[in-house]
Protein backbone atom coordinates (compact mmCIF):
# COMPACT_ATOMS: atom_id res chain seq x y z
CA UNK A 1 0.00 0.00 0.00
CA UNK A 2 2.77 2.41 1.23
CA UNK A 3 3.87 2.04 -2.67
CA UNK A 4 0.70 1.57 -4.97
CA UNK A 5 -1.50 4.39 -3.51
CA UNK A 6 0.76 7.23 -4.11
CA UNK A 7 2.22 6.04 -7.66
CA UNK A 8 -1.95 5.11 -8.49
CA UNK A 9 -3.12 8.82 -6.93
CA UNK A 10 -0.63 9.99 -9.38
CA UNK A 11 -1.23 8.15 -12.11
CA UNK A 12 -5.10 8.84 -11.92
CA UNK A 13 -4.49 13.09 -11.43
CA UNK A 14 -2.05 12.81 -14.25
CA UNK A 15 -4.88 10.99 -16.61
CA UNK A 16 -7.44 13.28 -15.21
CA UNK A 17 -5.37 16.63 -15.93
CA UNK A 18 -3.79 14.91 -19.30
CA UNK A 19 -8.14 15.11 -20.28
CA UNK A 20 -7.65 18.85 -20.18
CA UNK A 21 -7.15 20.68 -24.07
CA UNK A 22 -6.15 16.96 -24.93
CA UNK A 23 -4.76 17.14 -28.56
CA UNK A 24 -7.28 15.56 -31.52
CA UNK A 25 -5.58 12.34 -32.93
CA UNK A 26 -6.51 11.58 -36.70
CA UNK A 27 -8.94 9.35 -35.93
CA UNK A 28 -10.81 11.74 -33.94
CA UNK A 29 -11.36 13.66 -37.52
CA UNK A 30 -11.68 10.48 -39.59
CA UNK A 31 -14.43 8.60 -38.01
CA UNK A 32 -15.50 11.85 -35.87
CA UNK A 33 -16.46 12.94 -39.27
CA UNK A 34 -19.29 10.13 -39.77
CA UNK A 35 -20.77 11.05 -36.63
CA UNK A 36 -21.25 14.43 -37.46
CA UNK A 37 -22.90 13.41 -40.66
CA UNK A 38 -25.01 10.98 -39.74
CA UNK A 39 -26.42 13.55 -36.94
CA UNK A 40 -26.79 16.37 -39.29
CA UNK A 41 -28.05 13.98 -42.10
CA UNK A 42 -28.87 11.11 -40.19
CA UNK A 43 -26.62 9.04 -42.23
CA UNK A 44 -23.02 8.47 -42.31
CA UNK A 45 -21.10 10.03 -45.59
CA UNK A 46 -17.54 11.93 -45.74
CA UNK A 47 -15.91 15.36 -47.16
CA UNK A 48 -12.67 13.90 -45.67
CA UNK A 49 -12.40 11.51 -47.84
CA UNK A 50 -14.27 12.66 -51.03
CA UNK A 51 -13.41 10.98 -54.18
CA UNK A 52 -13.13 7.23 -52.32
CA UNK A 53 -15.46 4.96 -52.93
CA UNK A 54 -18.31 7.51 -53.62
CA UNK A 55 -17.56 8.21 -49.53
CA UNK A 56 -18.82 11.38 -50.32
CA UNK A 57 -22.23 10.66 -51.29
CA UNK A 58 -22.89 7.39 -48.27
CA UNK A 59 -20.55 5.53 -46.61
CA UNK A 60 -21.93 1.96 -45.09
CA UNK A 61 -18.81 0.55 -44.15
CA UNK A 62 -18.52 2.21 -40.98
CA UNK A 63 -18.44 1.32 -36.89
CA UNK A 64 -22.20 1.68 -36.65
CA UNK A 65 -23.24 1.16 -33.09
CA UNK A 66 -19.90 3.69 -32.19
CA UNK A 67 -20.88 6.17 -34.63
CA UNK A 68 -24.22 6.42 -32.88
CA UNK A 69 -22.82 7.05 -29.56
CA UNK A 70 -20.82 9.67 -30.88
CA UNK A 71 -23.78 11.50 -33.25
CA UNK A 72 -25.86 11.20 -29.81
CA UNK A 73 -23.29 13.27 -28.04
CA UNK A 74 -22.93 15.63 -30.63
CA UNK A 75 -26.40 16.33 -30.53
CA UNK A 76 -26.36 16.19 -26.25
CA UNK A 77 -22.75 18.54 -26.78
CA UNK A 78 -22.71 20.07 -29.91
CA UNK A 79 -19.75 19.39 -32.52
CA UNK A 80 -16.46 19.30 -30.67
CA UNK A 81 -13.36 17.05 -30.17
CA UNK A 82 -14.15 16.52 -26.73
CA UNK A 83 -17.84 15.87 -27.20
CA UNK A 84 -16.78 12.81 -29.27
CA UNK A 85 -13.51 12.03 -27.09
CA UNK A 86 -16.24 11.53 -24.43
CA UNK A 87 -17.78 8.71 -26.21
CA UNK A 88 -14.55 6.32 -25.00
CA UNK A 89 -14.60 8.20 -21.52
CA UNK A 90 -17.76 7.06 -20.78
CA UNK A 91 -16.98 3.39 -21.23
CA UNK A 92 -13.27 3.55 -20.12
CA UNK A 93 -15.75 4.02 -16.94
CA UNK A 94 -17.90 1.51 -17.29
CA UNK A 95 -15.22 -0.76 -17.48
CA UNK A 96 -13.71 0.24 -14.54
CA UNK A 97 -16.84 -0.51 -12.28
CA UNK A 98 -17.16 -3.70 -14.33
CA UNK A 99 -13.38 -4.47 -13.57
CA UNK A 100 -13.76 -3.77 -9.61
CA UNK A 101 -16.82 -5.66 -9.46
CA UNK A 102 -15.56 -8.84 -11.13
CA UNK A 103 -12.43 -9.02 -9.07
CA UNK A 104 -13.20 -8.31 -5.88
CA UNK A 105 -16.96 -8.61 -5.30
CA UNK A 106 -18.32 -11.49 -8.02
CA UNK A 107 -15.37 -13.70 -8.43
CA UNK A 108 -13.56 -12.66 -5.17
CA UNK A 109 -10.07 -13.01 -6.94
CA UNK A 110 -8.07 -9.85 -5.96
CA UNK A 111 -7.54 -8.09 -2.62
CA UNK A 112 -7.19 -4.51 -2.19
CA UNK A 113 -3.42 -4.92 -2.93
CA UNK A 114 -4.26 -6.86 -6.15
CA UNK A 115 -6.91 -4.14 -7.18
CA UNK A 116 -4.33 -1.19 -6.76
CA UNK A 117 -1.57 -3.08 -8.73
CA UNK A 118 -3.72 -4.30 -11.53
CA UNK A 119 -5.18 0.13 -11.94
CA UNK A 120 -1.58 0.95 -11.63
CA UNK A 121 -0.63 -1.42 -14.72
CA UNK A 122 -4.28 -0.41 -16.06
CA UNK A 123 -3.55 4.13 -16.06
CA UNK A 124 0.30 3.19 -16.92
CA UNK A 125 -0.61 1.53 -20.26
CA UNK A 126 -0.22 4.30 -22.74
CA UNK A 127 -2.75 2.79 -25.27
CA UNK A 128 -4.95 3.07 -22.01
CA UNK A 129 -3.91 6.31 -21.42
CA UNK A 130 -4.22 7.63 -25.26
CA UNK A 131 -7.48 5.38 -26.28
CA UNK A 132 -9.56 6.26 -23.24
CA UNK A 133 -10.10 9.94 -24.68
CA UNK A 134 -10.32 9.44 -28.22
CA UNK A 135 -13.28 8.83 -30.20
CA UNK A 136 -12.25 4.93 -31.60
CA UNK A 137 -14.13 1.79 -31.24
CA UNK A 138 -11.36 -0.29 -29.09
CA UNK A 139 -12.61 0.97 -25.39
CA UNK A 140 -16.30 0.33 -26.60
CA UNK A 141 -15.45 -2.93 -27.82
CA UNK A 142 -13.04 -3.62 -25.01
CA UNK A 143 -16.19 -3.09 -22.31
CA UNK A 144 -18.88 -4.91 -24.28
CA UNK A 145 -16.53 -7.61 -25.01
CA UNK A 146 -15.18 -7.77 -21.32
CA UNK A 147 -18.91 -7.65 -19.95
CA UNK A 148 -19.70 -11.34 -22.64
CA UNK A 149 -16.77 -13.03 -21.35
CA UNK A 150 -18.14 -12.19 -17.04
CA UNK A 151 -21.28 -13.86 -18.63
CA UNK A 152 -20.03 -16.23 -20.46
CA UNK A 153 -17.71 -17.52 -18.26
CA UNK A 154 -19.82 -17.28 -15.23
CA UNK A 155 -22.23 -19.87 -17.53
CA UNK A 156 -19.53 -22.45 -17.87
CA UNK A 157 -18.52 -22.64 -14.50
CA UNK A 158 -21.33 -22.39 -12.68
CA UNK A 159 -23.30 -25.60 -12.03
CA UNK A 160 -26.72 -24.29 -12.14
CA UNK A 161 -26.78 -23.97 -15.87
CA UNK A 162 -28.54 -20.56 -17.03
CA UNK A 163 -28.96 -20.45 -20.78
CA UNK A 164 -30.00 -17.05 -20.95
CA UNK A 165 -26.84 -15.76 -19.71
CA UNK A 166 -24.75 -17.77 -23.03
CA UNK A 167 -27.67 -15.63 -24.55
CA UNK A 168 -26.68 -13.03 -23.57
CA UNK A 169 -23.12 -13.07 -23.31
CA UNK A 170 -23.70 -13.55 -27.53
CA UNK A 171 -25.36 -10.43 -27.90
CA UNK A 172 -22.82 -8.64 -25.86
CA UNK A 173 -20.22 -9.75 -28.08
CA UNK A 174 -22.48 -9.26 -31.19
CA UNK A 175 -22.83 -5.42 -29.80
CA UNK A 176 -18.93 -5.57 -30.02
CA UNK A 177 -19.06 -6.71 -33.63
CA UNK A 178 -21.43 -3.54 -34.47
CA UNK A 179 -18.96 -1.15 -32.65
CA UNK A 180 -16.13 -2.34 -35.01
CA UNK A 181 -15.94 -5.60 -37.29
CA UNK A 182 -13.00 -6.53 -35.15
CA UNK A 183 -15.49 -7.43 -32.39
CA UNK A 184 -16.20 -10.33 -34.55
CA UNK A 185 -12.31 -11.86 -32.82
CA UNK A 186 -14.41 -11.54 -29.42
CA UNK A 187 -17.25 -13.16 -30.41
CA UNK A 188 -15.13 -16.58 -32.21
CA UNK A 189 -13.24 -16.30 -28.62
CA UNK A 190 -16.33 -16.56 -26.95
CA UNK A 191 -17.53 -19.26 -29.56
CA UNK A 192 -14.71 -21.58 -28.93
CA UNK A 193 -14.36 -21.31 -25.75
CA UNK A 194 -17.47 -23.04 -25.55
CA UNK A 195 -16.53 -25.55 -27.75
CA UNK A 196 -13.35 -25.73 -25.35
CA UNK A 197 -15.44 -26.99 -22.75
CA UNK A 198 -17.02 -29.39 -24.36
CA UNK A 199 -20.34 -26.94 -24.71
CA UNK A 200 -21.68 -27.91 -28.06
CA UNK A 201 -25.56 -27.35 -27.84
CA UNK A 202 -24.82 -24.26 -25.60
CA UNK A 203 -22.84 -22.98 -28.40
CA UNK A 204 -25.89 -22.58 -30.92
CA UNK A 205 -27.72 -20.50 -28.02
CA UNK A 206 -24.82 -18.06 -27.68
CA UNK A 207 -24.29 -17.89 -31.82
CA UNK A 208 -28.28 -17.01 -31.54
CA UNK A 209 -27.25 -14.44 -29.02
CA UNK A 210 -24.79 -12.75 -31.04
CA UNK A 211 -27.37 -12.94 -34.00
CA UNK A 212 -29.81 -10.85 -32.26
CA UNK A 213 -27.10 -8.20 -31.90
CA UNK A 214 -25.82 -8.46 -34.91
CA UNK A 215 -27.83 -7.21 -37.50
CA UNK A 216 -27.79 -3.87 -36.22
CA UNK A 217 -24.90 -3.57 -38.54
CA UNK A 218 -26.85 -3.25 -41.31
CA UNK A 219 -29.50 -0.95 -40.68
CA UNK A 220 -28.22 1.50 -43.80
CA UNK A 221 -27.74 -1.97 -46.18
CA UNK A 222 -31.55 -1.49 -47.33
CA UNK A 223 -31.28 -2.58 -51.24
CA UNK A 224 -29.27 -4.33 -53.53
CA UNK A 225 -27.36 -0.80 -54.28
CA UNK A 226 -26.56 -0.59 -50.92
CA UNK A 227 -24.97 -4.17 -50.46
CA UNK A 228 -23.10 -3.74 -53.66
CA UNK A 229 -21.79 -0.21 -52.02
CA UNK A 230 -21.00 -2.01 -49.09
CA UNK A 231 -18.73 -4.48 -51.09
CA UNK A 232 -16.99 -1.84 -52.94
CA UNK A 233 -16.04 0.43 -49.95
CA UNK A 234 -15.46 -2.91 -47.84
CA UNK A 235 -12.77 -5.00 -50.39
CA UNK A 236 -11.62 -2.03 -52.39
CA UNK A 237 -10.95 0.56 -49.88
CA UNK A 238 -6.71 1.80 -49.90
CA UNK A 239 -6.85 0.76 -46.17
CA UNK A 240 -6.75 -3.16 -47.11
CA UNK A 241 -4.69 -2.52 -50.15
CA UNK A 242 -2.18 -5.22 -48.13
CA UNK A 243 -4.48 -8.14 -49.10
CA UNK A 244 -3.50 -7.68 -52.48
CA UNK A 245 0.27 -8.40 -51.36
CA UNK A 246 -0.19 -12.05 -50.82
CA UNK A 247 -3.48 -14.77 -52.34
CA UNK A 248 -6.25 -14.21 -50.23
CA UNK A 249 -6.64 -17.50 -48.37
CA UNK A 250 -2.73 -17.05 -47.26
CA UNK A 251 -3.19 -13.83 -45.49
CA UNK A 252 -4.80 -15.37 -42.46
CA UNK A 253 -1.66 -17.70 -42.21
CA UNK A 254 0.81 -14.42 -43.09
CA UNK A 255 -1.27 -12.29 -40.29
CA UNK A 256 -0.72 -15.08 -37.67
CA UNK A 257 3.35 -15.20 -38.61
CA UNK A 258 3.93 -11.72 -38.47
CA UNK A 259 1.98 -11.46 -35.56
CA UNK A 260 5.10 -10.74 -33.42
CA UNK A 261 5.27 -7.20 -35.12
CA UNK A 262 2.35 -6.17 -32.56
CA UNK A 263 3.56 -6.29 -29.98
CA UNK A 264 7.21 -5.57 -30.24
CA UNK A 265 7.08 -2.96 -32.47
CA UNK A 266 8.63 0.27 -30.40
CA UNK A 267 10.09 0.32 -27.24
CA UNK A 268 6.41 2.45 -25.88
CA UNK A 269 5.07 -1.32 -25.98
CA UNK A 270 8.52 -3.94 -25.91
CA UNK A 271 8.66 -2.83 -22.48
CA UNK A 272 4.94 -3.49 -21.73
CA UNK A 273 4.53 -7.04 -24.29
CA UNK A 274 8.49 -8.53 -22.08
CA UNK A 275 6.49 -7.93 -18.75
CA UNK A 276 3.67 -9.62 -19.70
CA UNK A 277 5.32 -12.33 -21.63
CA UNK A 278 8.00 -12.74 -18.78
CA UNK A 279 4.94 -12.84 -16.27
CA UNK A 280 2.57 -15.19 -18.10
CA UNK A 281 5.81 -17.66 -18.78
CA UNK A 282 6.85 -17.54 -15.71
CA UNK A 283 2.58 -18.25 -13.96
CA UNK A 284 1.14 -20.12 -17.22
CA UNK A 285 1.09 -23.56 -15.66
CA UNK A 286 -0.77 -22.26 -12.23
CA UNK A 287 -3.16 -19.80 -14.31
CA UNK A 288 -4.25 -22.59 -16.79
CA UNK A 289 -5.12 -24.64 -13.55
CA UNK A 290 -6.52 -22.68 -11.33
CA UNK A 291 -7.97 -20.01 -13.89
CA UNK A 292 -8.84 -22.23 -16.79
CA UNK A 293 -11.13 -20.39 -18.70
CA UNK A 294 -9.46 -16.93 -18.46
CA UNK A 295 -6.41 -18.37 -19.58
CA UNK A 296 -8.25 -20.07 -22.47
CA UNK A 297 -10.10 -16.98 -23.34
CA UNK A 298 -6.90 -14.76 -23.53
CA UNK A 299 -4.99 -17.31 -25.62
CA UNK A 300 -7.76 -17.33 -28.12
CA UNK A 301 -8.26 -13.35 -28.21
CA UNK A 302 -4.51 -13.42 -29.33
CA UNK A 303 -4.44 -16.15 -32.08
CA UNK A 304 -7.45 -15.01 -33.37
CA UNK A 305 -6.49 -11.25 -33.91
CA UNK A 306 -3.13 -12.28 -35.34
CA UNK A 307 -5.94 -14.53 -37.67
CA UNK A 308 -7.84 -11.73 -38.26
CA UNK A 309 -6.46 -8.54 -37.43
CA UNK A 310 -5.34 -6.69 -41.24
CA UNK A 311 -3.47 -4.54 -39.68
CA UNK A 312 -0.37 -4.97 -37.01
CA UNK A 313 -1.80 -1.65 -35.20
CA UNK A 314 -1.22 -1.79 -31.24
CA UNK A 315 -4.70 -0.69 -30.51
CA UNK A 316 -5.96 -3.73 -31.11
CA UNK A 317 -4.14 -5.26 -28.49
CA UNK A 318 -6.83 -3.82 -26.12
CA UNK A 319 -9.40 -6.38 -26.95
CA UNK A 320 -7.01 -8.19 -24.74
CA UNK A 321 -5.96 -5.82 -22.12
CA UNK A 322 -8.34 -6.83 -19.53
CA UNK A 323 -7.91 -10.76 -19.33
CA UNK A 324 -3.43 -9.86 -19.79
CA UNK A 325 -4.20 -7.50 -16.71
CA UNK A 326 -5.83 -10.26 -15.11
CA UNK A 327 -3.39 -12.87 -15.50
CA UNK A 328 -0.12 -10.85 -14.53
CA UNK A 329 -1.97 -9.80 -11.72
CA UNK A 330 -2.94 -13.46 -10.54
CA UNK A 331 0.26 -14.28 -11.11
CA UNK A 332 1.97 -11.66 -9.44
CA UNK A 333 -0.02 -12.20 -6.43
CA UNK A 334 0.56 -16.17 -6.37
CA UNK A 335 4.70 -15.25 -6.51
CA UNK A 336 3.96 -13.34 -3.11
CA UNK A 337 1.56 -15.69 -1.61
CA UNK A 338 3.68 -18.66 -2.24
CA UNK A 339 1.64 -20.42 -4.41
CA UNK A 340 4.18 -20.41 -7.10
CA UNK A 341 7.63 -21.66 -5.64
CA UNK A 342 9.27 -24.02 -8.64
CA UNK A 343 10.58 -22.63 -11.56
CA UNK A 344 11.67 -24.05 -14.71
CA UNK A 345 14.69 -21.54 -15.47
CA UNK A 346 15.98 -19.84 -12.10
CA UNK A 347 15.85 -19.61 -8.59
CA UNK A 348 12.65 -17.48 -7.14
CA UNK A 349 14.64 -14.92 -5.72
CA UNK A 350 16.17 -13.71 -9.27
CA UNK A 351 12.53 -14.29 -10.61
CA UNK A 352 11.37 -11.89 -8.31
CA UNK A 353 13.64 -9.52 -8.86
CA UNK A 354 13.56 -9.70 -12.32
CA UNK A 355 9.93 -9.38 -12.60
CA UNK A 356 9.97 -5.90 -10.35
CA UNK A 357 12.87 -4.84 -12.81
CA UNK A 358 10.85 -5.43 -15.54
CA UNK A 359 7.74 -4.00 -13.90
CA UNK A 360 9.65 -0.22 -13.00
CA UNK A 361 10.70 0.12 -16.62
CA UNK A 362 7.75 -0.35 -17.84
CA UNK A 363 6.18 1.99 -15.51
CA UNK A 364 8.73 4.42 -16.25
CA UNK A 365 8.85 4.16 -20.05
CA UNK A 366 4.96 4.57 -20.03
CA UNK A 367 4.63 7.67 -17.87
CA UNK A 368 7.38 8.94 -20.01
CA UNK A 369 5.24 8.33 -23.50
CA UNK A 370 1.85 9.24 -21.39
CA UNK A 371 4.08 12.58 -20.83
CA UNK A 372 4.49 13.43 -24.02
CA UNK A 373 1.02 13.34 -25.29
CA UNK A 374 -0.62 15.13 -22.15
CA UNK A 375 2.12 17.91 -23.01
CA UNK A 376 0.31 18.86 -26.32
CA UNK A 377 -2.89 20.92 -25.42
CA UNK A 378 -5.15 22.14 -28.34
CA UNK A 379 -7.88 24.80 -28.69
CA UNK A 380 -9.87 25.29 -32.05
CA UNK A 381 -8.55 28.67 -32.01
CA UNK A 382 -5.74 27.20 -33.38
CA UNK A 383 -7.48 25.91 -36.52
CA UNK A 384 -10.04 29.16 -36.78
CA UNK A 385 -6.69 31.47 -36.64
CA UNK A 386 -5.12 29.16 -39.81
CA UNK A 387 -8.77 30.08 -41.45
CA UNK A 388 -8.31 33.39 -40.96
CA UNK A 389 -4.86 33.90 -42.04
CA UNK A 390 -5.41 32.06 -45.63
CA UNK A 391 -9.18 32.59 -46.68
CA UNK A 392 -11.94 35.46 -47.48
CA UNK A 393 -14.56 36.22 -45.36
CA UNK A 394 -16.82 34.02 -47.37
CA UNK A 395 -15.72 30.50 -45.93
CA UNK A 396 -18.83 29.11 -46.53
CA UNK A 397 -17.91 28.95 -50.64
CA UNK A 398 -14.66 27.67 -50.08
CA UNK A 399 -13.16 23.93 -50.78
CA UNK A 400 -9.92 22.96 -49.15
CA UNK A 401 -7.73 20.67 -48.47
CA UNK A 402 -6.43 20.97 -44.90
CA UNK A 403 -4.76 18.71 -41.95
CA UNK A 404 -7.64 15.79 -41.28
CA UNK A 405 -7.99 17.72 -38.07
CA UNK A 406 -8.89 21.03 -39.16
CA UNK A 407 -12.61 19.74 -38.86
CA UNK A 408 -12.53 21.06 -35.33
CA UNK A 409 -14.32 23.69 -35.45
CA UNK A 410 -14.00 24.62 -39.12
CA UNK A 411 -16.40 21.94 -40.51
CA UNK A 412 -19.33 24.37 -40.20
CA UNK A 413 -17.34 27.27 -42.11
CA UNK A 414 -16.02 25.36 -45.18
CA UNK A 415 -18.29 24.30 -48.21
CA UNK A 416 -15.92 21.03 -48.52
CA UNK A 417 -12.97 19.93 -46.34
CA UNK A 418 -10.99 17.48 -47.88
CA UNK A 419 -8.14 15.79 -45.56
CA UNK A 420 -4.49 15.60 -46.61
CA UNK A 421 -4.58 12.04 -46.11
CA UNK A 422 -7.09 11.40 -48.60
CA UNK A 423 -4.50 12.01 -51.40
CA UNK A 424 -2.31 9.56 -49.83
CA UNK A 425 -5.00 6.95 -49.72
CA UNK A 426 -5.95 7.58 -53.62
CA UNK A 427 -2.08 7.52 -54.37
CA UNK A 428 -2.20 4.19 -53.21
CA UNK A 429 -4.22 3.39 -56.45
CA UNK A 430 -2.72 6.08 -58.50
CA UNK A 431 0.97 7.04 -58.53
CA UNK A 432 0.80 10.19 -60.60
CA UNK A 433 -0.37 11.87 -57.48
CA UNK A 434 2.99 13.04 -56.82
CA UNK A 435 4.15 16.25 -56.97
CA UNK A 436 2.64 18.39 -59.98
CA UNK A 437 0.19 15.37 -60.53
CA UNK A 438 -0.83 15.90 -57.15
CA UNK A 439 -1.77 19.39 -58.32
CA UNK A 440 -3.92 17.94 -61.28
CA UNK A 441 -5.37 15.93 -58.85
CA UNK A 442 -6.41 18.12 -56.53
CA UNK A 443 -7.81 20.61 -59.63
CA UNK A 444 -9.86 18.16 -60.64
CA UNK A 445 -11.87 18.53 -57.13
CA UNK A 446 -12.06 22.15 -57.71
CA UNK A 447 -9.90 22.59 -54.48
CA UNK A 448 -9.61 26.77 -53.54
CA UNK A 449 -6.86 26.24 -50.87
CA UNK A 450 -4.79 23.89 -50.00
CA UNK A 451 -2.70 23.06 -46.96
CA UNK A 452 -0.35 20.53 -46.40
CA UNK A 453 2.04 19.34 -42.83
CA UNK A 454 5.40 18.65 -43.58
CA UNK A 455 4.78 14.36 -42.82
CA UNK A 456 2.76 14.66 -45.85
CA UNK A 457 4.66 17.38 -47.69
CA UNK A 458 7.24 14.42 -48.31
CA UNK A 459 5.02 11.53 -49.44
CA UNK A 460 2.87 13.80 -52.06
CA UNK A 461 6.17 15.47 -53.43
CA UNK A 462 5.74 19.02 -52.50
CA UNK A 463 8.52 19.59 -50.39
CA UNK A 464 10.65 21.45 -52.11
CA UNK A 465 8.34 23.72 -53.86
CA UNK A 466 8.97 27.37 -52.27
CA UNK A 467 6.78 30.43 -51.61
CA UNK A 468 6.55 32.21 -54.82
CA UNK A 469 6.77 29.00 -57.21
CA UNK A 470 3.93 29.23 -59.67
CA UNK A 471 2.09 26.16 -61.48
CA UNK A 472 -0.39 25.75 -63.94
CA UNK A 473 -3.53 25.82 -61.79
CA UNK A 474 -2.35 26.89 -58.06
CA UNK A 475 0.51 29.33 -56.66
CA UNK A 476 2.44 28.86 -53.45
CA UNK A 477 1.59 31.58 -51.15
CA UNK A 478 3.15 30.79 -47.83
CA UNK A 479 5.17 27.90 -47.01
CA UNK A 480 6.51 27.88 -43.32
CA UNK A 481 7.43 25.18 -40.49
CA UNK A 482 3.93 24.02 -39.71
CA UNK A 483 2.93 23.45 -43.49
CA UNK A 484 2.92 24.74 -46.77
CA UNK A 485 -0.13 26.68 -48.70
CA UNK A 486 -1.48 26.43 -51.74
CA UNK A 487 -3.89 28.79 -54.00
CA UNK A 488 -5.59 28.11 -56.66
CA UNK A 489 -4.75 30.93 -60.01
CA UNK A 490 -8.31 32.48 -60.32
CA UNK A 491 -8.27 33.42 -56.59
CA UNK A 492 -7.23 37.13 -56.27
CA UNK A 493 -3.88 36.94 -54.17
CA UNK A 494 -4.43 40.69 -53.15
CA UNK A 495 -7.54 39.48 -50.70
CA UNK A 496 -5.63 37.02 -49.34
CA UNK A 497 -3.82 37.52 -46.02
CA UNK A 498 -0.71 35.71 -45.88
CA UNK A 499 1.14 36.31 -42.83
CA UNK A 500 3.46 33.95 -41.49
CA UNK A 501 2.28 31.61 -38.55
CA UNK A 502 4.85 31.01 -35.77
Amino acid sequence: NKFLIPVLVFLVLFFVYSLWRRVPDIDDAWIGEHAYWFAKDGYAHSELMRGINHQEDLLVVHHKLFIFNGALAIKAFGFSVYSLKLVSLFYFFIFLILFYFYVCKWEKIFNKNDFLLALVILFSFPWIFKYAFLYRPEIMMMTLGFTGFILLENYIENKKKSIWKAVLAGMFFGLAVTSHLNGLILAAAGFFLLLWNRKYNSAWAYGAGVLVAFPIYFYDLTSIQHLGLWRNQFFNSPSLDSLNSYIVWLKPVVNLLNEHLRYFHNPEIIVFSIFIFVTLITGYKFLYRHHTNLMRFAILVAIITGVMAMHKSRQYMLLNFPYLILLVTLTLKAINEGKITRYTIGKPAMIRNLLLFLFIVFLAVSTYYNILLASKKFSPEQNRKLAENYTERDEINKKVIAPMTFIFNEIEYFNQIQGEVCYIELQKSDSTIFGEGFLEKVYSFDRDLIMITPYYQQILGVASYKKGDVFEHYRVIDKNETMIVFERKEINPQNINTKQIK
